[in-house]
């Protein structure tokens, strides 16, 4: 059974046009966008001089500021604004009208979070007090780095002092600052450090205490990446095998190079010229640019190209 296709009818679509002048749009805030711009809105006329907008917020801003008829005044002085955010910072800065008091201390500040701030501080009834020792703080911050330092689950405590922290990598970072002295010597000779990382370092390059031997051969080396390595070179089972002749080795990197080898049998040559490739998309690229049979005419003139790119390059150089 076929299916039925839906089918749509633009001349059907309703239609906006403007009241105005000619102009006629299918979307609705197009028309209005229109009329904004080139009719623009209802027009807000000062009703005290010739200022026009087409803006009812900006007319209001005009009255305030040019004819304003509400103004505030500082009772103090002679200070006068048409606002009244503006007499109450005044007053705040240079009268101080605004006092906020503490009721538990003399602190007087003319900042409501300021005086919040006081009072968190110096007045809070509010405290963190530990329940494994005696500390007590008021800061909820201070108190969470107190319980992860001194009665964390998970501690590294500095042997030589009191330091401690859920860090393996600073305790030793604070080893090698403050107790530096602590140093790890070389039993063979007189090669000394603060780290146990590199005195094994040292032990292995210098005097060799740990060596690793193959079973098969005399091979020995300090190094594990070089016995896998000699492992796969030497004693792998697995062969790579050259199809066009007797070549075999263990190691497929060595087997793509001796390829490169017999790829001259494998060539792509052209057929009307002495152009030879190994690579197919080379060959094809020789063909379309050297002896492409479709050819691309200048309607202009009688120039004549086997490359479409050309000869747009030379309508718009010559013929405009």
């Amino acid at each position: 059974m076929a299916r039925t296709q839906p089918i749509h009818n633009v001349g059907s679509l309703e239609k906006f046009p403007s009241s105005k002048c000619d102009y006629t749009t299918r979307r609705k805030h197009n028309l209005m966008y229109h009329a904004m711009i080139h009719h623009g809105p209802t027009n807000f006329q000062c009703a005290h001089c010739d200022y026009v907008t087409k803006w009812k917020s900006a007319l209001k801003a005009h009255m305030n500021v040019r004819h304003g008829s509400t103004q505030f005044k500082c009772e103090q002085c002679d200070h006068v604004t048409k606002w009244k955010s503006s007499l109450k910072t005044h007053m705040n800065i240079l009268h101080g009208s605004t006092k906020l008091k503490c009721e538990l201390c003399d602190y007087v500040t003319k900042w409501k979070s300021s005086l919040k701030g006081h009072i968190n501080l110096h007045h809070d009834s509010s405290q963190f007090k530990c329940t494994s020792c005696d500390y007590v703080t008021k800061n909820k911050c201070n108190f969470k780095s107190h319980m992860n330092v001194h009665h964390g689950l998970t501690q590294f405590k500095c042997t030589a002092c009191d330091y401690a922290t859920k860090n393996k990598y600073r305790l030793k970072r604070h080893m090698n600052i403050r107790h530096g002295s602590i140093q790890l010597k070389c039993t063979d000779c007189d090669y000394v450090t603060k780290n146990k990382y590199y005195l094994k370092k040292h032990m292995n390059i210098r005097h060799g205490s740990i060596q690793l031997k193959w079973t098969d051969c005399d091979y020995v080396t300090k190094y594990k990446c070089n016995l896998k390595s000699h492992m796969n070179v030497r004693h792998s089972s697995t062969q790579f095998k050259c199809t066009d002749c007797d070549y075999m080795t263990k190691n497929k990197y060595y087997l793509k190079t001796h390829m490169n080898v017999h790829y001259g049998s494998t060539q792509f040559k052209c057929e009307q010229c002495d152009y030879v490739t190994k690579w197919k998309i080379c060959l094809r690229a020789h063909m379309n640019g050297r002896h492409g049979s479709t050819q691309f005419k200048c309607a202009n003139c009688a120039y004549v190209t086997n490359n479409r790119r050309y000869l747009i390059k030379h309508m718009k150089k010559n013929h405009g």
